[in-house]
């Protein structure tokens, strides 16, 4: 019986390295730049606001409200998931490639042009 939880043990370990913070910080982006992209190009153009409780077009919400604090709250579990992770096993993450790095400066990019650019995103956060 001790070998079987053994096994069990060892199955439950994952392969794959983990993802460093930066990435996590950026996938964390790219789902609230949806929420907004999202919003302005179907929601608010398209008349959905009218179903939606609590939806004020042009200005932030308590839906944002929800889209930001889910995207934080998931953010930081996983970082405190692989602190913890880190502690036991003290691994350590390896370098991003080249792809990587470059998906996530285009994140941020496209979040800098989200905000300031697109007509109206600023107005609704300020």
């Amino acid at each position: 019986m001790n070998t079987d939880t053994k096994k069990d043990t060892e199955m439950k370990k994952s392969t794959k390295p983990p993802l460093p913070l930066i990435a996590k910080i950026a996938i964390a982006m790219t789902c609230i730049n949806t929420w907004v992209i999202f919003e302005e190009t179907i929601v608010d153009r398209q008349g959905l606001w009218r179903y939606m409780p609590y939806y004020r077009v042009g200005l932030f919400c308590a839906w944002d409200a929800v889209v930001f604090a889910v995207t934080l709250l998931l953010l930081l579990v996983s970082v405190a998931r692989s602190r913890r992770r880190n502690d036991l096993a003290l691994s350590s993450t390896p370098p991003l490639p080249l792809i990587g790095k470059i998906a996530i400066a285009m994140t941020f990019l496209i979040t800098l042009v989200i905000l300031f650019v697109w007509p109206g995103v600023l107005l609704r956060i300020c």
